[in-house]
């Protein structure tokens, strides 16, 4: 006799959708492995760059940052969001960015446009992946269980709610918007960009259940004027010739992905240890290719362009990425005195993230062009032979601003170059011939 359709003990068969998620999430761990490996078999490789490339290996997930530090996460896709704020409220801040192709045709599914923008569509397949898909609730899913931020930098993100109930539940929970005045210098937007840092602590406090005071405030700026103090020197040594872009790179993106405290330190270590440039003669045989790279973002593990730059015999010692030289927003003094008040801390930390903040997304963005001009400019021997501007496709506002930016830049005497490229990889050839193109005129 049959068993009248009981199946307790047989195995659940997993459904098909089921399956390709988690074909896709291997394919994901594998790309990400590949270029851990790359990154490790560098000979310029040093065992303190080990710690980022473990934060790197550890997974880029909010579940992982908690389980490193104890402290819960708070999912944010922009640094336009005062750090300070979050790290006040006992939140630790989490990024949700991805490179990674096999993410990115997750994102993609057939229901997205076809110029959505590339880092977007792979954080909506990040987290499809990160719990499944056709669960009941919010699946387990540690995307999803934690309070979201979005700063209203760009359409893309705007959007980013509706491409993610495409594939997953809604958000829990809760989600925050910070609105971003688009006439950043305009008073009535400072003003409106105030009230938002006000609502968005009030939002923190209402989650965490904390008071975020003055003492508390005052420390957690402490926390990252140190973490961007140790980053600064760091950028020096890259200008100096002494830090490969790619480790660079490796290192702001491990940024989210432990407490402020300890990626500090860990800095601060790597400093100690890095070599100097040697000699007069190793610094003039790489002048010729040193240029300032702009534009789109780059994230792990698509280092695809930086691998590219660095083959074509090409030295990234300056940028302006929010995913690199600008992933901690500028600490200056902080003025933080025993009479400083709660109100003071706040608008001092509101104007720096407006000011700070370079995106192309402001309608009055002549601070960005000037600040890219200011480090083309800028004394004690930076010197730039040329501008590497990267586009990602489907990046509208960086995509118009290379066009804004290629005339200036040329009547300083500069190349440019424009690249527009997406994760896939079918590219890079056609991309190095282009490079290697313009090193041989840089001289």
């Amino acid at each position: 006799m049959g068993d009248g359709g009981n199946t307790a003990g047989a195995p659940q068969m997993a459904s098909p959708a089921a399956d390709r998620l988690g074909k896709a999430l291997g394919r994901v761990r594998d790309e990400a492995g590949r270029e851990l490996q790359a990154l490790r078999a560098r000979p310029d490789r040093l065992p303190a760059y080990d710690y980022f490339l473990d934060l790197l290996a550890g997974g880029v997930r909010p579940d992982a940052l908690e389980r490193r530090t104890g402290k819960p996460a708070l999912n944010l896709l922009c640094i336009q969001a005062p750090l300070e704020l979050a790290h006040a409220a006992g939140f630790l801040p989490f990024k949700i960015f991805s490179g990674s192709y096999a993410a990115d045709a997750v994102g993609a599914s057939g229901r997205l446009p076809a110029l959505v923008c590339p880092m977007l569509r792979a954080v909506q397949g990040v987290v499809r992946l990160g719990g499944g898909e056709g669960r009941a609730g919010d699946g387990g899913n540690p995307f999803l269980r934690r309070p979201w931020v979005l700063p209203t930098t760009c359409d893309w993100i705007v959007k980013l709610p509706e491409m993610l109930r495409l594939g997953s539940p809604d958000l829990a929970p809760g989600l925050h918007w910070l609105e971003l005045p688009h006439l950043k210098d305009a008073e009535p937007g400072r003003r409106r960009w105030l009230e938002e840092v006000f609502g968005f602590k009030a939002f923190l406090e209402d989650a965490a259940g904390v008071k975020i005071d003055r003492k508390r405030l005052a420390a957690s700026m402490a926390v990252y004027g140190r973490a961007w103090a140790a980053f600064a020197r760091l950028g020096e040594r890259r200008r100096a010739g002494d830090v490969p872009f790619a480790w660079f790179l490796a290192v702001a993106n491990s940024f989210f992905l432990d407490a402020p405290e300890r990626w500090t330190e860990a800095v601060g270590a790597l400093l100690d240890v890095l070599p100097r440039a040697r000699g007069a003669d190793a610094a003039a045989g790489r002048r010729a290719g040193r240029v300032f790279f702009a534009g789109s973002p780059v994230f792990f593990p698509n280092f695809k362009l930086p691998g590219l730059l660095e083959e074509a015999g090409l030295a990234v010692v300056g940028d302006d990425l929010c995913s690199s030289g600008r992933v901690i927003p500028p600490h200056g003094p902080d003025g933080v005195g025993a009479g400083t008040s709660e109100y003071e801390l706040v608008a001092a930390l509101a104007e720096r993230y407006h000011q700070g903040c370079l995106c192309p997304t402001f309608a009055d963005n002549d601070r960005r062009v000037h600040g890219i001009f200011g480090a083309l400019d800028g004394g004690g021997g930076r010197r730039f032979d040329g501008v590497v501007f990267h586009v990602l496709k489907g990046c509208h506002p960086y995509d118009l601003e290379s066009c804004a930016l290629e005339a200036p830049v040329k009547a300083k005497g500069l190349k440019f170059l424009r690249v527009e490229t997406d994760y896939a990889a079918e590219d890079a050839r056609n991309l190095l011939t282009r490079l290697e193109a313009f090193r041989q005129t840089l001289g």
